[in-house]
């Protein structure tokens, strides 16, 4: 059973007085969790597991040196929560100091940061997981169309206090991340669809069925090609510009990164357009749909911050020990993950029939997901991925075909600098990892972008 939050309250008040009575000044960050996990295979379940976990991380101070300790146990074990903190605070007495001064203030009172919490979402049941990927692939599996992928749902409890004041800070929220393919035995293509949830009125499968029925349609039935590398306009679905926008939050927005010179945006490009007009990155808090925190773990108190507007580089983030370093001031920035909004164009396409179906005066390359990506170079902002999952192409003259598998390299800079047009809907699009500390990210993107002049660098001669 998941803790209370006046129980995880007052467990950090009980930490707070011990370290208080020891002269030991301490952050406190404890993050609590439920999540369950099924994952398919060859049409069967692989794995259905859950797991409750509660882990302690403590920072101690002692002037500019400071020392960290983590603690994975039971809420109710307060001996090993204060062991904790004393292991902590030894390890800050031999740490070396750092040479700029660290900051260091008391936590503001804010409200419980809870309203975004479904405890039916976090209660779901392995029936009721598996019952909704039959419903997203009813009449869709065969002898050669096999289904795999994963349903991963879950809550997390986290609170954030130091010892300069009694506050605790509260935040809860559910998430649920499902991902569904079909994968041909023989050809070996596959087609994903995804959806993401902050409760469980929101699960929905036959939208994750309609787009996986027509890519298997497209897929049984269009004949297959291999593309010529060279330049293709393309229309990235959102999960791939939600991909290519979290790879932003690194090499292009990180003040901490941008003075250690792993940034494609520099410091002289502040106020000024490095993207097309049409492109506005937002991270906001506000945006539930993303899994947002209204504080970050220093209790810093968290609003919309845009990053790009009309194509205008606003600003760069700044965490709370990349500002102290490089004497910068903080925006709210040392959070478990961020809250990525792009906000929706004018071109009204809202589902991948409506793609099919729009005219065209020249072929454009679909690409819904994106695959195997990396940094090549950070400071010029070189990405690359693959279109593993249900790429198309579609032809000026209509028609559709299949294409083998391709590779995009690229700098950001020009994918984000050369876009055609977004779609005026947007979805969410989570992009969590099903391994280590549950942590719900998502971006809200437009569900299509078109970019035009995309380097397509290799093109496989099959999946």
């Amino acid at each position: 059973m998941h803790p209370e939050k006046k129980q995880i309250q007052e467990t950090l008040r009980q930490l707070l007085a011990f370290a208080t009575a020891r002269g030991i000044v301490a952050e406190f960050w404890l993050h609590a969790e439920h999540s369950a996990l099924m994952r398919f295979a060859n049409s069967a379940i692989s794995l259905n597991t859950t797991e409750d976990a509660l882990t302690l991380s403590v920072t101690a101070h002692r002037g500019n040196a400071l020392g960290s300790y983590e603690v994975t146990t039971n809420i109710t074990h307060l001996d090993a929560l204060q062991r904790a903190v004393l292991a902590a605070d030894e390890i800050a007495q031999h740490a070396v100091p750092v040479s700029y001064a660290r900051r260091f203030t008391p936590m503001q009172p804010l409200p419980d940061d809870d309203a975004a919490f479904d405890e039916t979402l976090c209660a779901l049941t392995p029936q009721a997981m598996l019952a909704f990927v039959q419903d997203a692939t009813r009449g869709l599996l065969s002898a050669t169309i096999q289904l795999s992928g994963m349903f991963s749902c879950g809550g997390v409890w986290q609170a954030a206090a130091n010892t300069l004041n009694d506050t605790v800070l509260y935040h809860a929220a559910t998430d649920a991340n499902i991902s569904v393919v079909l994968s041909h035995a023989k050809d070996k293509w596959e087609l994903q669809a995804t959806q993401s949830a902050t409760s469980r009125r929101e699960l929905d499968p036959a939208a994750v069925r309609t787009p996986l029925a027509l890519l298997l349609e497209q897929y049984q039935q269009a004949p297959q090609v291999q593309l010529t590398p060279g330049q293709y306009a393309v229309v990235f679905g959102a999960d791939a510009l939600a991909d290519l926008v979290q790879f932003c939050a690194h090499t292009g927005f990180s003040g901490g990164n941008c003075k250690r010179q792993l940034t494609f945006l520099k410091e002289a490009q502040l106020g000024q357009k490095v993207f097309a007009d049409t492109l506005s990155i937002t991270d906001d808090p506000t945006a539930r749909a993303t899994f947002p925190y209204a504080f970050d773990v220093h209790g810093h108190a968290r609003r919309p911050f845009p990053l790009v507007t009309h194509g205008v580089f606003k600003a760069f983030m700044w965490s709370r020990d990349d500002a102290d370093e490089f004497s910068a001031q903080e925006t709210g920035h040392s959070v478990p993950n961020l809250s990525f909004v792009v906000a929706p164009g004018t071109q009204r396409i809202a589902t991948l029939a409506e793609l099919l179906a729009m005219p065209r005066k020249a072929d454009l390359l679909y690409i819904p997901h994106l695959h195997y990506m990396n940094v090549v170079n950070e400071t010029e902002g070189i990405v690359t991925g693959c279109s593993r999952f249900g790429a198309l192409l579609l032809r000026a003259d209509g028609s559709i075909a299949v294409p083998f598998n391709v590779r995009i390299t690229e700098k950001l800079q020009n994918l984000f600098g050369t876009i055609a047009w977004l779609a005026a809907t947007c979805t969410a699009v989570n992009t969590s990892g099903t391994y280590g500390r549950r942590t719900a990210t998502a971006v809200m993107a437009p569900a299509f972008t078109q970019v035009n002049n995309v380097s397509i660098t290799h093109a496989n001669p099959s999946f």
